[in-house]
């Protein structure tokens, strides 16, 4: 009988890092007074990413960068600027097809101030990385029929890729400023994530953001103050295909560019209207088995066997954790009489590995101090950096592993250390997923080629060798597995090496 293979179509899917790039986002901004600028207390770049295609061998994306400046003018009088940025550019790689998901994500690495009379030129450096989504398809062996056909089955594990949960939503808070407030200079918002769980056709989402407030206070001295203000979300995003086993990795983002603003003021307070325009991206798989055949062979005839290779992404779960970091500054030639407050508040991750079983988090995180001195009767700022090495455990997740990290930099403070220096602490909010992707082969066709020579021997004697399975051996000797054992009785498996086999091959002897 000649042989009758089964198969079965496996699609797998896998995360692929492509690479980085730079780009440059320059402008200037006219001061809003008209008038000329005096110094530069605080800037700050953030940048986001509107949009993505992936075409042949490329992938187009389209950005922004929203800028926000304090200054003061000539007259000692404090304003903000605001102003966003469009860019746009692409990344090559031949490993992109039109059918690949792109993932770019995209941080402000550094931003430079120049002052020219009444307005200010500003800089700001963007990174952007480039990952894709692959999926290939195969065909895999799962049986065989035929006459002294035998088959060594495996389990195949594969993460197919099944779909993109995009949601944009806006969440509005009321924050309340116990201060007599003129005017609101800067809001800057940081967000986090605290859980993502997954149930049948749905996400729910646990997060929110870090908010910044920059405001005058009215009076004699028109003092600028912060305020900070931690707030939470919760939000369910629809796909279809999601099972309570589905792996999600998960992105937020917040358009700074599209954030609203509304004060209403008071004598000694005043209310912030926040519309936050939030945009999580969750990247969801699910985990298929298939009982696959993992060899093939028979004893009457030879067999061309034809292999496919491909990688598929295994997921590892999560972690949510909060880590304090620090930093100091000094004052070269003031006393820093009263520290007003923070703004500007930035953080850049350089580095993201597994070692040890702990996520390691490696980078920056940066704010500008305003602070009050009397002598002068002025207000000053002054930009603290706080380098950072975090180390948490991730359970038995080993160094192959990649994290996808969000972090959020919040719960800002400064004070007055010995007159001139200032310390500064900080809480960064971190949400990590992670995966790792592993090589896999599967028969993918199979073919009966001329037959095998009878062997004429009626007796033979093999020495196990050591890691040989009964499987390896019968193939070997063209014999049937489980005739192998019947024959062998007093063998303890798994074998060891040394064992002695015997094989017996019933012979008709014509007279």
């Amino acid at each position: 009988m000649a042989i009758e293979p089964k198969y079965e179509n496996v699609v797998s899917s896998e995360r692929v890092k492509l690479g980085t790039t730079q780009a440059v986002i320059e402008c200037r901004l006219p001061a809003s007074d008209s008038s000329e600028i005096a110094k530069i207390l605080c800037a700050n770049a953030k940048s986001f990413i509107v949009n993505t295609e992936a075409k042949e061998n490329e992938v187009e994306f389209l950005g922004n960068v929203n800028f926000q400046v304090i200054y003061e003018n000539a007259d000692g009088v404090a304003n903000g600027l605001d102003y966003t940025a469009d860019f746009k550019d692409k990344f090559s790689n031949n490993a992109i097809t039109p059918q690949s998901v792109p993932i770019v994500q995209s941080v402000v690495v550094d931003v430079n101030t120049t002052i020219n009379g009444n307005d200010v030129k500003v800089v700001a450096i963007v990174e952007i990385s480039v990952e894709i989504i692959k999926t290939q398809e195969v065909n895999a062996l799962t049986g065989a029929i035929g006459d002294n056909v035998f088959l060594d089955m495996a389990q195949l594990k594969v993460s197919n890729f099944v779909g993109m949960l995009n949601d944009k939503f806006d969440s509005t808070y009321d924050i309340e400023i116990k201060d007599n407030v003129e005017k609101v200079l800067e809001v800057s918002c940081s967000p986090f994530i605290e859980s993502v769980t997954p149930f049948e056709k749905y996400v729910k989402v646990v997060g929110g953001a870090n908010i910044d407030i920059c405001y005058v206070t009215s009076g004699d001295q028109n003092l600028l103050r912060t305020k900070q203000e931690k707030v939470n979300f919760e939000q369910e995003v629809a796909l279809d295909a999601l099972t309570e086993q589905s792996c999600v990795q998960s992105m937020l983002d917040i358009n700074n560019s599209l954030i609203k603003i509304t004060t209403n003021i008071d004598t000694d307070y005043a209310i912030v209207n926040l519309n936050l325009p939030y945009e999580y991206c969750g990247y969801a798989f699910n985990t298929s088995e298939f009982e696959v055949v993992d060899d093939i062979f028979s004893t009457e005839n030879y067999l061309k066997v034809c292999t496919e290779s491909f990688n598929t992404l295994i997921c590892g779960g999560h972690v949510n954790a909060e880590c304090k970091v620090s930093g100091n500054v000094e004052s070269e030639d003031r006393v820093v009489d009263e520290v007003l407050g923070t703004c500007c508040n930035t953080i850049t991750v350089a580095t993201t590995f597994v070692e040890n079983n702990n996520l390691v988090l490696e980078g920056v995180a940066s704010t500008t101090v305003l602070y009050f001195n009397k002598e002068s009767n002025n207000t000053y700022s002054m930009m603290v950096e706080m380098p950072f090495s975090i180390s948490e455990n991730v359970n038995d997740l080993d160094d192959s592993y990649i994290p996808i990290v969000n972090v959020s930099l919040g719960e800002v403070s400064a004070k007055v250390k010995r007159g001139k220096e200032i310390e500064v602490s900080a809480t960064l909010f971190v949400y990590a997923d992670f995966y790792t992707t592993t090589p896999e082969a599967v028969i993918s066709d199979i073919s009966e080629q001329e037959e095998k020579p009878e062997n004429m021997s009626v007796l033979t004697i093999y020495v196990v060798k050591p890691n040989e399975t009964i499987w390896d051996i019968a193939k070997q000797l063209n014999v049937n597995p489980d005739s192998l054992l019947e024959q062998n009785p007093q063998v303890m498996l798994p074998l060891v090496g040394g064992e002695k086999l015997i094989v017996y091959r019933q012979k008709e002897i014509m007279f």
